[in-house]
């Protein structure tokens, strides 16, 4: 019965965190650049190397056997048309390298724009870089190249830093599109051949609202099927107990 206590407990937990995880991208479903976060459940690996589960562990039989994953999904989200000449999208793989507080970040949205030492900055103010660093646009206008490089009255200033990872489900979101990557996965930057940037269109997130919604719905009502398995074991035990007690 404590194993069935145990493993009720573990279940809640999994539809709980992926409750949580799917209403983030449903509060981002909005979000230009915004990636989804999956989640998957899948048993570890309990060969010969790896050491065999114990019931005397804090954690319990069913937490070793079970490992819950959320890797990002760098699917490619829809492109709209805006027409202004500092958003830019990516079409296909590649993160635009930004910066702020002295940290480096990566993301798909290009909503860009120039501050007030026209530095070209994302939404939240983080500076954009490019070959030489955080990237200064001079007075003129703006043509953004398929390759990522930006003139300005014809004449090239800068190129657009386009990086990818070894694995993009490692990235981490640190609030809306912006992600953090592992200290061990540095950032490779893509020839410019490999990237291919478009001018006056955002990318849209490439969470589904439909679909999400559906599978929150069903991950809350597991989480309520796991809680009434839970009372019933629950019940049994205490039930179990108090008759031997009686009865010794």
């Amino acid at each position: 019965m404590l194993k069935g206590l145990r493993a009720a407990e573990t279940a809640m937990n999994i539809q709980l965190a992926k409750t949580n995880v799917m209403a983030n991208n449903l509060a981002n479903v909005d979000t230009d650049g915004f990636k989804q976060v999956l989640t998957q459940v899948t048993e570890q690996d309990l060969s010969e190397a790896a050491p065999a589960p114990t019931l005397n562990t804090s954690r319990g039989f069913i937490d070793q056997i079970l490992d819950m994953r959320s890797p990002v999904d760098m699917t490619q989200g829809p492109l709209r048309e805006t027409g202004r000449p500092l958003d830019v999208a990516l079409r296909g793989e590649g993160l635009f390298k930004v910066s702020r507080d002295g940290r480096e970040y990566y993301t798909r949205n290009g909503s860009f724009s120039l501050d007030e030492d026209r530095r070209l900055v994302t939404s939240d103010g983080a500076a954009v870089h490019g070959a030489g660093g955080p990237i200064e646009l001079p007075e003129g206008e703006a043509v953004v190249r398929r390759d990522g490089m930006i003139l300005v009255d014809g004449a090239e200033v800068d190129r657009l830093t386009v990086v990818d990872f070894a694995d993009n489900g490692l990235l981490r979101h640190v609030g809306g599109a912006a992600f953090d990557a592992p200290s061990d996965m540095p950032a490779q930057p893509l020839e410019a051949d490999a990237v291919e940037v478009v001018q006056g269109a955002l990318e849209g997130s490439n969470a589904n609202p439909i679909d999400t919604m559906v599978g929150m719905i069903a991950a809350q009502r597991a989480f309520e099927l796991e809680s009434k398995v839970l009372q019933a074991t629950d019940r049994s035990l205490d039930k179990a107990v108090n008759e031997l007690s009686r009865k010794a």
